[in-house]
Parts: C-alpha cells; structure tokens; sequence
C-alpha cells in the first residue's frame, strides 16, 4: 500500500485520467461536428435555403427526437414534406385535369354509344397562300385548322378566376378528336419547331377547342385555254375518313375562312372564296353497303395578274415583229443583210415561244399564249418568205435580161461584119435597129426592180395593217370572253 500511494503512483494516474477525458472531449466534438454538417447538407438538397430554417425549427417544436438525433430520419421527413408541397402546387386546375381524363375514353367520339353524330365546327386561317404551279397543277398553303366540338365527358365544375384549361400537347394525346383528313393533299407536315404547334382549350360545358400549324401542297385542276387571262378554282376538301355521318358531321363556323391582313399572291388576285357541302356516298365497300361521309369544301376564286406576261412575253414578240419588217427597206440587192435580219427574228421568235410554255403542262388543247406565239412567228416568217420571193423574182429576170442581152449583142456582131461586105451606098436602117435592143432590154431589168421595189412598199403597209388587226380581235376576244359563264367574281 505505501507502494501505490507513493509520489509517482499518483502523479501516473492523473494523467492517464487527463488523457481519457481529453479524448471523450474530442470524440464528442467530432460527432457533434459531424451532425451539424449532415443536416446543412440534407437541408441544402431538400430545399432552399429560405424553409430550411422555419422547417427545422417546426420539427424541434414538435419534440421529435429522432429528427434532431438521426441523420437518415431528418432526410426522410424532409422528402416527405417536398412531395406534400408538390401536390399542393397542382392546384385546382390540375386536379380538374386528372378528374377529366381518368374517365375519358380517347378512342371513341363522345356519343358513339347513343349513335348521334359529332358536330364538329372548322375554321381555316391561311397564313401563307404560294407557290402555285401550272406544270403540277398544284399549290402550297400554310394555314391554322380549327376545331370546335361538344364532349360532355370532359365537362367540370368551373374555377374561380378559370374560364378555360389549357392543355399540353403531351396531353392532347389523351382526348378524342375527329379524323379530319384533306381529300386533295399531296404532301402535308405539322410543324413542331420548336414545340409542336398545337393547341387544345377544353371549357366547363365541355366544349373543345383544337387547333394545329399545318403546311400542305394541294392539287388543283387548272383550265389554262384562256392563260394567262386566266382564272382558277383552288379548293381545300376536308373529310372523315373513318366515321360516317352517323357519328361525326362537319360544318363551316360563322368565318370559316380568315386570310392575313397582308396576305399577298405574287400571280394571283383573290376574288372569291364559297363554301361548298361535299358530303360524298361511296359505292362498293367491304359490305357493300353504301357509306355517307360528311366532307366540306372551301373555294378559292383566283385571276391571274398578266402584267408579267405583258412585260416579259408580249412587248418582246411585239418589238421582234416589228424588227423583221426592217428588210422592207432595205435594198433588193442587199442580200447579205435581208437574210440575216430574216433568220434572226425567226430563231429569236422560236426561242421566245419556247420560253414562253416552258413552265406548263403538256395539254392537248391550245392556250391564249400559243395562238400569240403562233401569230407572231408567222409573222417574222411571212416578212423572210416575202424577201426571199422578191429576190428571187428580181435574179430570174435580172437573169433572162442578161440572157437576152448576150444574144443581142451576139447577133449585133454578126450583123456589123455583114454589113462590111456591102456597097457603102447601103441603108443603115438595121443597123439601127439592131443597136436599140439592148436598150430596151436595160428597161425591161429596171422594170423588173420597180416591180420588186412596189412589193417592199406594198408589205411595208400590208404587214402593220394586218398585224394590227389580229391584235385587235385578239386582246378583244380573250379579255372579254368567260371560259364558264356560271363563273362570276364578285370585287374585291
């Protein structure tokens, strides 16, 4: 005993103890160290950092010691609390949306049972009207399609400060709408840059309001006897494929047709536009039994602008013609020059034509344009027959003058060595006469140029006049005559 209470026994001791409570000191503070920062980092991914502090306090209120001693608890009731404040987020709306479609059938029209037809009401908003093409006989649209109808299984009770919902198009998915498809589309896209461009409003009474961006070509039948004083009727058919009558019917709203305040044709004019019911009934189905299928029908009365043509065709072929009538004053003789002038109008009047109808289509029938081109090519053609009539005319006798010359002059030879045999108290009477051939031969090739040079005269009156005239009967009969006199254009 006196060993162990010695001096050293005692001071070894005390500092074993100093050694032990130190480490408790550190063990707790390194723990508590380690709590505090957990919950700074569980707070901070929960939440933000203005609820983490009304949060925290609210659950050491309620003496919950798990939160304040458990790191995985707190982590818990903390997501509790954000899925909770999710849902509140929702909202009325929400909800009213959740309600609608947990008992809405997508795949059928809203009375399909009760075998009464859908009326569904369209509307058309043209947002570009272009590219209208002869040779495809088709033409490009950009429009808004809108459709209203009534599904009394999407009804809800109305919301305070809510007159409509409106849905997401990863929502349309989920509600019926009607199979309207285009009866004369070629090609047709929806545009879904950078969302796709839909849109859906469904009111209380259960009225449904859809519209979507398309961008189609459709065909359209052109008669262009009278082009390019023409006018067309591009149409816009809209059908059921599915349904018949029996379940959905189409109908124009109140303005069906809406056309943007600057919406210009770069060829056309816009005149009328009616809206025609083509409900069609096919024969020879499946069943045989005869369908109805409800299909609507918009119209576009179109007339072509040909100021254009007047500027690009016409005045060309008119100074083209007229070039040709150039060789009328020239010389007879000008060979050279007259031929010249002659072939080009002729190729640059063929070049013309075909440039003309290189953008139409191959019919059978003939159009305003080709009996202009016809005319005008007979034309320049007509002015190089008549050079070549004329000259050739003038070298035939220019020719059997010199022929009759040559013998003249031949046989005045023969006559002059004979009369050298004679008595010198001879007559000179045939000498004299012989000398006055070739004389009157001179006037008969001077006759012979007069007679070409009144023909240049008489072409350099006879051809305006009768080009004039053709013109007049032409741009008289094409501007006044109506391809289809049920046809009438009210002004614009």
């Amino acid at each position: 005993m006196m060993f162990l209470l010695s001096p050293s026994s005692t001071s070894s001791s005390s500092s074993s103890s100093t050694s032990i409570i130190n480490f408790r000191i550190l063990l707790t503070f390194a723990f508590v160290t380690y709590l505090a920062f957990d919950l700074i980092v569980c707070t901070g991914v929960t939440d933000t950092p203005s609820n983490s502090t009304s949060r925290w306090e609210d659950n050491a209120s309620l003496g919950d010691a798990n939160v304040t001693m458990d790191p995985t608890s707190v982590i818990h009731v903390d997501r509790d609390v954000v899925h909770g404040n999710a849902q509140q987020r929702g909202g009325p709306r929400k909800k009213a949306i959740e309600k609608i479609l947990s008992s809405h059938d997508s795949e059928v029209p809203p009375d399909f049972e009760k075998d009464i037809p859908t009326k569904v009401t369209v509307q058309l908003y043209i947002v570009s009207f272009d590219s209208i093409s002869e040779s495809t006989m088709d033409y490009s649209l950009t429009v808004f399609l809108r459709q209203s109808w009534i599904d009394k299984r999407l009804t809800y009770e109305k919301l305070e400060g809510v007159d409509k919902l409106e849905l997401d198009p990863k929502v349309m998915s989920n509600i019926w709408v009607p199979d309207l498809f285009f009866t004369n589309e070629k090609r047709a896209s929806f545009h879904e840059v950078t969302v796709p461009n839909k849109l859906m409003h469904i009111f209380p009474d259960g009225t449904v309001l859809y519209s979507a961006r398309i961008s189609m070509t459709l065909s359209c039948d052109m008669n262009l006897v009278k082009f390019p004083f023409d006018s067309q009727i591009c149409h816009v058919s809209m059908e059921s494929y599915s349904y018949s009558t029996k379940n959905i019917v189409f109908q124009w709203h109140e303005d069906p047709v809406i056309k943007r305040a600057d919406l210009k044709l770069p060829q056309f004019e816009f005149k009328d536009t009616k809206m025609v019911d083509c409900t069609q009934t096919y024969q020879g189905t499946v069943s045989d039994v005869p369908g109805e299928y409800s299909c609507i029908r918009t119209e576009f009365y179109l007339a072509r602008t040909f100021g254009y043509y007047i500027a690009q065709v016409y005045v060309p072929s008119i100074l083209i013609v007229i070039l040709s009538w150039v060789s009328f004053w020239l010389d007879v003789e000008a060979v050279p020059a007259r031929i010249s002038l002659g072939l080009l109008t002729v190729l640059t009047m063929t070049t013309q034509s075909a440039n003309a109808r290189a953008h139409l289509p191959r019919v059978s029938y003939i159009k305003a344009i080709d009996v202009w081109m016809a005319m005008c090519l007979f034309f320049v053609f007509a002015a190089l027959i008549e050079f070549a009539y004329v000259n050739v005319n003038a070298r035939v006798e220019k020719r059997r003058t010199m022929t009759q010359v040559n013998q003249t002059q031949g046989g005045l030879r023969l006559n002059i060595g004979m009369n050298k045999n004679h008595d010198n108290g001879a007559s000179s009477a045939p000498d004299t006469e012989e000398e006055s051939k070739p004389k009157r031969l001179f006037n008969k090739t001077t006759i012979g140029r007069a007679k070409a040079r009144r023909l240049d005269k008489f072409s350099r009156v006879l051809f305006p006049l009768v080009f004039g005239a053709f013109n007049i009967f032409y741009w008289i009969f094409y501007m006044t005559w109506e391809l289809d006199q049920s046809i009438t254009f009210r002004k614009s």
